[in-house]
C-alpha cells in the first residue's frame, strides 16, 4: 500500500470565469472542459504539462459571505477535497475499516478510476484514486 502522488485539488467557486483566467492566463496552465462536459460553463480542468488535470474547478452560484466554515454546495472558493493517486485499493479499505473510518467507494468508468472517499479529522474530504483494472 502506498500513496504515490497528490492527484488533484477540487475547488467549488462562484467565480469560475475568474478562476479560468487566473489558472490559464496568469499561471499559464492549460484549461479544458471536464471529461463529461463540452464547454467551460459549469466547470474546468486545469492541466499540467503532461495533460494531467491537477485542479478541478466546479462552478456554483451559491455563495456565502464571511469567514465561518461552509458545508455543502455553497462555497467561497474553498477547497472541496484533495486526491491521492494510489495503488492497491483493497489495502486501503482494510486499513480504513480497521481504524473505524466511514468511507464510500465507486468505480467511475468515464475517467477509468476506482475512487474511495474518506474525511479527515477536520472534515476535509480525501479522495483516494486508483486506476480501474481492465
Amino acid at each position: 500500500m502506498a500513496a504515490v502522488q497528490l492527484d488533484h485539488v477540487n475547488i467549488r467557486t462562484a467565480r469560475l470565469a475568474e478562476c479560468v483566467e487566473f489558472y490559464g492566463n496568469v499561471l499559464g496552465l492549460t484549461i479544458a472542459p471536464p471529461p463529461m462536459a463540452r464547454d467551460l460553463t459549469r466547470g474546468a480542468y486545469v492541466l499540467d504539462e503532461r495533460g494531467a488535470a491537477i485542479v478541478h474547478l466546479i462552478g456554483t452560484d451559491k455563495v456565502i459571505e464571511g469567514s465561518e466554515p461552509v458545508r455543502g454546495a455553497a462555497q467561497r472558493g474553498m477547497i472541496d477535497h484533495f486526491a491521492l493517486r494510489g495503488v492497491d485499493p483493497e489495502a486501503y479499505v482494510e486499513r480504513l475499516t480497521a481504524h473505524g473510518c466511514d468511507f464510500t467507494r465507486q468505480d467511475v468508468p468515464a475517467i477509468a478510476m476506482h475512487l474511495i472517499f474518506v474525511r479527515d479529522p477536520n472534515d476535509v474530504m480525501v479522495e483516494l484514486s486508483f486506476p480501474l483494472e481492465s
